[in-house]
């Protein structure tokens, strides 16, 4: 899970860095790009439903209101706060209207509640919903103990419905302004909720299955990749605009997404089993970027924003090196300069309320017999699964 975490997060801050630093309604190769990386945000919701499920399935005593307590404030104090900082930068100050905040809190609650205030808060709007929801989907997973093929098929027959309803159907005006947020509700993300919990339920009879298939895995990645990127050309060529033809919600990229999430998950099992304990620097590059990747998907745009800021010859000046130059730099400056306040963050009182993770000591500890160290380690592991965001 350290793994898919950790690779998720830094492929979603590519795309944004890309499409920042592109033409990214038009160029039909950085679209192509966006198309199979629309993956990553897909298996966000499919790895909280399975560390959710894993943890919860078998506790005789959950309860909802203590799972929605202990969650909900890991998610909803970093949404408030972080919504607020990038609507008082990106929309108030950047326009000069920094003396209008106090008597615009209208304007900030129309976006805070579809998670508008910064272009990715609406990932944290659907967490809300998906922890929300939570109890059903674990009420659901119980109640079809021996059935879960049949649930997972339904599901999928209700997502590939849904993403066809949202892809062909025109709404009517009388709905469109609320028709258009359906990407911030749960409902286009469910199969993936649904297929996480049952891929928890059921890991160690996956994990067996997934041996030896590396092979098949990858060529299912060659196939479906391949038949999504020439449905996406036939729509560029029947003249859909390249944005819009990469929309990350076509039912011709499911097949794509559904093994791509398979193939991430079996490396990072084949690397837990075999290669994990012989790479140990490997290993605690991992667990530090799990560690941190809430934290800095938190905060990673708003360095994207400052660096975009400053023009030359009215663009960005980043974009003045042209591809790739401007795409890498923004990308090794964006992670490096969001590690970097998140490493302050999460020293400060009240760090899960600015980073949705527990405070980090000021100083690290002097050294331990190794005993005990790896049983503390265990136990603070224990308790950050228990009390951490699970992105």
């Amino acid at each position: 899970m350290d793994l898919i975490r950790a690779t998720t997060f830094s492929l979603v801050i590519f795309v944004h860095c890309l499409t920042a630093t592109t033409d990214e309604w038009d160029s039909v190769p950085v679209n192509s790009t966006t198309l199979l990386l629309h993956f990553t945000r897909n298996t966000f919701f499919a790895l909280t439903g399975f560390v959710l499920m894993h943890q919860n399935f078998d506790k005789v005593d959950f309860r909802s209101t203590d799972f929605w307590r202990r969650r909900m404030k890991l998610v909803i104090f970093p949404y408030l706060i972080w919504s607020f900082v990038y609507w008082a930068v990106e929309d108030m100050w950047a326009h000069g209207r920094t003396n209008d905040i106090p008597g615009s809190l209208d304007e900030f609650w129309d976006l805070l509640k579809w998670g508008l205030s910064g272009f990715h808060m609406y990932f944290l709007f659907v967490m809300l919903q998906v922890y929300l929801l939570f109890p059903v989907v674990l009420w659901v997973v119980r109640k079809t103990r021996n059935h879960h093929v049949a649930l997972l098929a339904a599901s999928l027959g209700v997502q590939i419905a849904v993403t066809s309803v949202i892809t062909y159907w025109q709404p009517p005006a009388s709905i469109a302004g609320i028709w258009w947020h359906y990407y911030a509700t749960f409902v286009p993300y469910q199969f993936l909720i649904f297929l996480g919990a049952v891929v928890a339920v059921h890991r160690e009879a996956i994990r067996l299955w997934l041996r030896g298939k590396g092979w098949w895995l990858f060529a299912a990645l060659v196939v479906t990749g391949t038949f999504a990127q020439v449905t996406y050309l036939m729509r560029v060529a029947g003249g859909e605009r390249a944005i819009y033809a990469s929309a990350a919600f076509q039912p011709t990229l499911i097949p794509f997404i559904l093994v791509a999430i398979g193939c991430l998950y079996a490396i990072g099992q084949h690397w837990a089993d075999r290669y994990r304990e012989s790479t140990p620097r490997f290993d605690r590059v991992v667990k530090y970027a799990s560690n941190r990747s809430f934290s800095v998907f938190l905060c990673h745009a708003i360095f994207i924003f400052f660096i975009l800021y400053p023009q030359k010859n009215g663009e960005p000046w980043i974009n003045t090196l042209g591809a790739p130059w401007a795409t890498i730099l923004m990308y090794v400056g964006t992670i490096a300069c969001s590690l970097l306040l998140v490493e302050l963050l999460r020293r400060l009182p009240g760090s899960s309320y600015l980073t949705g993770r527990p405070r980090l000591p000021l100083m690290k500890k002097r050294e331990r017999p190794a005993a005990a160290e790896t049983q503390d380690d265990d136990f603070v592991s224990e308790i950050e699964e228990r009390s951490s965001v699970r992105q």
